[in-house]
């Protein structure tokens, strides 16, 4: 699957929270978020 550059605005504390927690779990911020997207549209109905 190919992959696309994505520019977001988060709010800084969650950033840094997430991206400290997926350190500790030695997860990439990015695989993590595409996991998270996948999950999500799945649940929300778009297969």
């Amino acid at each position: 699957m190919p992959k696309v550059p994505l520019n977001i605005t988060v709010d800084k504390e969650s950033l840094v929270k997430f991206r400290d927690l997926c350190k500790k779990l030695d997860i990439k911020i990015s695989t993590k978020i595409n996991t998270l997207i996948k999950e999500w549209t799945e649940r929300n109905g778009q297969n």
